[in-house]
């Protein structure tokens, strides 16, 4: 498992692809997709949807990728492009791999790493999830963000994935208790799947930051 075969599949093999957006795509992702569209040795077909919110249009895709004969779904986010072909993956027919991407995470905190790859690993101890290390080759994880993964159609042929895979789940007092991406995941593995990321298989992140902060996170200092 995580070698990746050099032989390609027929190209009967159709592979739904989506890009999730609000009427505005980065270009590096729009080269992207491009690119992947020039791969001969799978049957693409592409959609960008524009429902709200945004796990609205994730469950709609859901369906749609359902209704079709593609055998795997790969979905990009619109700030999201993969640096490498995510096709490439097929061939390790996974249920579930991510391309793992960097994500600006900073509270003013001394000695916090501001950026990490949103790959993640349960820590029972803190009830919460934590980056996965060490960040090399194909891992399997226990969540993953949905920037930009690839799936297979037997995790929503699941009837327990047909019913809103991805949403949040929320506090009693009405607080987002795991996101779209965290919940997706953790309903995946109650069904009895399994989730990857492939850290060969960066992502960029196309995102606004502030660049005090970055400098605050660099030198490590506070607010005063």
């Amino acid at each position: 498992m995580g070698k990746l075969q050099e032989t390609a599949r027929d190209r009967t093999t159709a592979v739904y692809i989506t890009c999730p957006n609000l009427h505005w795509v980065h270009k590096t992702v729009v080269v992207c997709l491009m690119g992947i569209l020039q791969d001969t040795r799978y049957s693409c077909r592409i959609d960008m949807p524009s429902a709200k919110p945004f796990e609205n249009n994730l469950n709609q895709i859901v369906q749609r990728f359902l209704a079709s004969d593609c055998q795997f779904w790969l979905t990009i986010d619109d700030d999201n492009p993969p640096t490498k072909n995510p096709l490439d993956l097929i061939e390790l027919d996974l249920d579930i791999v991510g391309l793992p991407t960097p994500v600006w995470h900073y509270e003013r905190k001394a000695g916090e790493r501001p950026i990490y790859f949103n790959a993640y690993e349960y820590d029972p101890t803190s009830l919460a999830y934590r980056e996965f290390r060490p960040q090399e080759g194909l891992k399997e994880v226990d969540a993953v963000g949905t920037g930009c993964v690839l799936m297979h159609r037997r995790v929503f042929e699941n009837s327990n994935m047909q019913a809103g895979a991805f949403l949040r789940t929320w506090t009693a007092s009405g607080i987002v208790e795991r996101g779209n991406d965290i919940s997706f995941c953790e309903r995946a593995k109650h069904a009895g799947f399994k989730v990857w990321a492939h850290f060969d298989y960066p992502c960029d992140h196309m995102t606004e930051v502030s660049l005090l902060e970055v400098i605050r996170s660099i030198n490590g200092l506070s607010d005063g």
